[in-house]
């Protein structure tokens, strides 16, 4: 069934509309009654749609708390739907509000602007000067030298200091969330290998023929100089004096790229740094000379699900078995897909779905060291509704059986304490996997090439990319899919997730869990309780 707005819709003998809720029949002795009915303060039906709207979006959190508090044996409130409603319809009125102040603040910044050109005003302050309506010449000619003279500018190691201070300051739940801990360990040994090769200058000496001259030493010094023990110890001409196999093209550009990004944004405020250009723009690999990633060919495809684990049916992990159906048939992110929790398996409106979310299970928020669920931006968060074909192949089954049996994750032998999360250990499985049955295109064929196959194969199939963009986590270029389409609409999603299919003989390598056995999986060695 689709999430209609009317479903949801009640209107009383005196006109008023109310939203109606339908509890869940798992929760209906918790809550005491089969549906709630709380008033929207309208006889307006836009007015009444308008509201339902957010409400509805909330739904799935709601009915989440209700559960763990069921669970947890926590008391219901005789008004808490009604301060659910209260406060699910102000935040919706603060955030419109909200846009509305930053658009006029925008505009009003931009007439401002346009008011008094930049260009008209030095001009301004040095004729003031120059007829003595100005005092303090020498800080006013100071001021308006710009460029900055090399000696007022910071040295290199301030300026990387304060870019990687920066990203402390940007919100976890915003549109540019702070990198992860391995991330920027990489930001900063990357930039700070400049300071290695050409000292710790001042910002200002730093011109493109400084960046070439970088550029050029970079490409001859070889890669993961920390990790070899032959490297270890020696300065770079001792090094280059080695004739050492050199980093790769890539990486070298990956390096420049990353100094050019700390000084785009300097220039973000290039009047605190004295400087008005980016000397390392266009040093990095152009998109043309970068190796692209792909999907699998049917033949790679074939290859991968003709390793023996799939022929014998055995397998040492779950996610040895589950990730690549998993890939193949939702097109998630391998980190997406590593830090599933039981409870993002959900139903919605009589849909089977998995919910991508960065909301922790309850049974980890006390566990030390543990890594935080993430998801790489804003429109990463979404509702999949899950392929026929997979619910073929037992995945709900399987979820199901390890609800009973204690569990939270959908991996539960993937660590979430490393640094570099669940995802880690996956990670380097599927790299030697995938060479040992022979798919070794480098930088072509990875994991995300499922993700590639699962987009590519929608679009040829006529799927136009609004339709797609929501289902993979990529922002909506139309309007219509940004503001009317409710993110947790399972129904319209569904048609799009079903217009996928592999060919026969693909899919028919891939068996169903209940002809699988976990030889080294979690617990006892058994075959799977389906058998």
């Amino acid at each position: 069934m689709a999430i209609r707005v009317a479903s949801h819709l009640y209107r009383n003998r005196h006109g008023t509309f109310y939203f109606r809720l339908i509890v869940p029949a798992d929760l209906r002795s918790f809550v005491g009654r089969g549906d709630i009915r709380l008033s929207l303060g309208t006889e307006q039906r836009q007015a009444a749609i308008i509201a339902s709207l957010v409400l509805i979006a909330d739904l799935p959190r709601l009915t989440a708390t209700l559960k763990r508090m069921s669970e947890n044996d926590e008391t219901l409130s005789p008004d808490y739907f009604q301060l659910w409603r209260s406060q699910i319809l102000k935040n919706a009125e603060l955030s419109a509000k909200l846009a509305i102040l930053n658009d006029e603040l925008q505009e009003r910044e931009d007439q401002l602007l346009a008011m008094v050109p930049r260009q008209r005003a030095k001009e301004v302050a040095k004729q003031a000067y120059s007829t003595g309506q100005l005092k303090g010449q020498n800080e006013l000619v100071e001021r308006l030298v710009f460029p900055w003279p090399p000696e007022r500018t910071v040295l290199f190691s301030e300026l990387l200091k304060s870019y990687m201070l920066s990203f402390s300051y940007r919100a976890h739940g915003g549109r540019k969330k702070p990198p992860g801990e391995k991330t920027l360990e990489g930001y900063e040994t990357d930039i700070k290998m400049f300071i290695a090769v050409m000292g710790d200058v001042r910002i200002g000496l730093i011109d493109r023929d400084v960046a070439g001259e970088y550029f050029n030493i970079l490409r001859r010094l070889p890669a993961n100089m920390n990790r070899v023990a032959a490297y270890r110890g020696k300065t770079i001409p001792e090094l280059l004096d080695m004739r050492p196999k050199p980093q790769s093209e890539y990486n070298a550009s990956k390096k420049m790229e990353r100094i050019s990004g700390m000084y785009r944004w300097a220039l973000d405020e290039k009047r605190k740094w004295g400087i008005d250009d980016n000397p390392f723009t266009g040093f990095g690999q152009s998109g043309e000379n970068q190796t692209d990633r792909r999907p699998f060919t049917s033949d790679e495809l074939q290859a991968l699900l003709k390793h023996p684990s799939f022929i014998d049916r055995k397998f040492t992990t779950a996610y040895s078995y589950w990730l690549i159906p998993l890939a193949l048939y939702t097109g998630a992110r391998l980190g997406e897909l590593c830090q599933l929790d039981l409870k993002d398996f959900v139903e919605v409106e009589g849909i089977p779905c998995i919910d991508i979310n960065d909301v922790e299970a309850v049974e980890d928020s006390d566990e030390p060291g543990t890594r935080a669920k993430r998801v790489k931006t804003k429109n990463a968060k979404r509702l999949v509704p899950i392929h026929p074909e997979l619910i073929r192949l037992g995945i709900l089954r399987y979820v199901e059986t390890l609800r009973q049996s204690g569990q939270a994750h959908l991996f539960p032998e993937l660590s979430r304490t490393r640094r570099d999360g669940p995802a880690h250990a996956a990670s380097n499985w599927f790299q030697r996997y995938r060479k040992k049955v022979g798919v070794t295109a480098k930088q072509q064929t990875v994991f995300h090439s499922f993700r590639h196959g699962f987009i590519t194969t929608l679009l040829d199939a006529g799927v136009t990319p609004h339709l797609v963009a929501p289902i993979v986590g990529h922002e909506g270029e139309l309007i219509t899919g940004k503001v009317y389409w409710n993110k947790k609409d399972a129904e319209k999603r569904k048609p799009t997730v079903d217009r996928f299919s592999l060919s026969t003989d693909v899919s028919s390598l891939i068996p169903v869990v209940e002809d699988v056995l976990f030889v080294a999986s979690p617990g006892p060695k058994r075959r799977s309780s389906h058998s």
